[in-house]
């Protein structure tokens, strides 16, 4: 599971953008206690449906 400064690392983006598109519920993640945590595997489905959307528009 990844933190919100583990996923902003990885996407190069900065934190605050995470809790931005998290409260617009764009991103899928989950509590675990009061913190954020994201799945790997959901945020790489999550990036190609994302790629797919883009390449429709």
């Amino acid at each position: 599971m990844w933190t919100v400064s583990a996923l902003a690392d990885y996407l190069g983006k900065p934190v605050s953008w995470v809790y931005d598109n998290h409260a617009k519920e764009a991103i899928p993640s989950f509590r675990v206690g009061q913190q954020l945590r994201f799945s790997p595997t959901e945020i790489e489905t999550w990036l190609e449906s994302k790629c797919r959307e883009s390449a429709t528009a």
